[in-house]
């Protein structure tokens, strides 16, 4: 059963009126209603928001749409605007694929019969109201996980039997499989990933599944120390592709921006040092960025989708001699 498949039932409340956000100025950082509670329900049907739809714009809904918009090559700002939201709703709703979606590509637009005497969206006797109802349904479905599907705390199906499965065969978990990936499945995750050398999220994506199969890079961590290690500092990390529309191919140090290059403050990690990260591997701090000040770095990937996978997170990054 896959979130698309229900979706499909749902597309026919398209002619909602949804002048909250298409005729009113961009939802930020304290704004609150029924519009913030919509967008803030398809952030958390594509698992980028961990929190309940309040209606409140706050900290939480501002990193999601950050993470949104950096994963489709957006100006990371924040803001729901029109095309974030537009973008945004059509990923919700499964009417285009987020990890290959590129800007320039169709997306559908929302059929709004406008009033010729008024200028504003005819009354089609729905309500925003309605339209969360259906979210809601949207996001139970969301908590469905099928083989191979990313798992989180909460989610049930066959691909929570399937990993608790490994989980029981590889020593990490007791028991039989239950189906539901309930809070003793993510800890004995958790212990999985670490002994892999995975940041330890609790999160089963695609690095943990190649990691049960033995095709991810293992390392003997000993209690995570690291070889030639000097220090190791807790960092906020995000993550950027030249594959991001807008974005350079070349680091600010004039090298490829590909896997194995990370942003840094050069104030805080000064660039050419030498790091390792957990669940990614060795790197080289090569390029900087805007929102990169203090403790915040960015890590490169090849493609949009895993910048999409990795998210936002904070991580234990190592600091290697020269």
């Amino acid at each position: 059963m896959k979130l698309g498949r229900v979706l499909a039932t749902l597309v026919l409340i398209l002619a909602v009126s949804f002048s909250s956000i298409c005729s009113a100025a961009a939802l930020k950082y304290g704004d609150r209603g029924d519009a913030v509670k919509e967008i803030q329900s398809y952030l958390i049907a594509q698992c980028l928001l961990n929190i309940k739809a309040n209606g409140v714009y706050g900290t939480e809904t501002v990193n999601a749409i950050k993470d949104f918009q950096s994963a489709i090559g957006l100006e990371a700002d924040g803001v729901c605007g029109d095309e974030t939201y537009k973008i945004l709703r059509a990923a919700a709703f499964d009417e285009i694929d987020i990890n290959t979606f590129k800007l320039g590509d169709y997306v559908p637009d929302y059929e709004l019969e406008i009033d010729d005497e008024t200028d504003t969206p005819k009354s089609t006797g729905a309500t925003i109201g309605s339209v969360l109802s259906a979210v809601s349904t949207v996001k139970e479905v969301a908590q469905y996980a099928g083989v191979g599907d990313v798992i989180k705390l909460g989610m049930q199906g066959d691909g929570v039997i399937e990993l608790q499965n490994k989980l029981i065969e590889h020593g990490f978990l007791e028991g039989e499989a239950t189906g539901v990936c309930d809070k003793y499945t993510v800890d004995a995750l958790k212990d999985f990933q670490k002994s892999r050398g995975l940041t330890a999220d609790g999160i089963c994506g695609k690095r943990t599944y190649r990691a049960f199969d033995g095709g991810d890079e293992s390392y003997e961590l000993n209690d995570l120390e690291i070889p030639n290690c000097v220090r190791v500092v807790r960092v906020e990390a995000t993550a950027y592709s030249s594959a991001q529309a807008g974005l350079s191919a070349y680091t600010a140090m004039g090298t490829l921006c590909q896997h194995g290059v990370i942003a840094t403050d050069p104030h805080f990690i000064p660039l050419g040092t030498k790091v390792f990260i957990p669940g990614y591997g060795y790197a080289v701090a090569e390029d900087t960025g805007g929102a990169i000040v203090g403790n915040k770095i960015d890590v490169a990937f090849d493609t949009v989708g895993e910048c999409y996978e990795f998210g936002r997170q904070w991580i234990d990054l190592y600091i290697l001699e020269d």
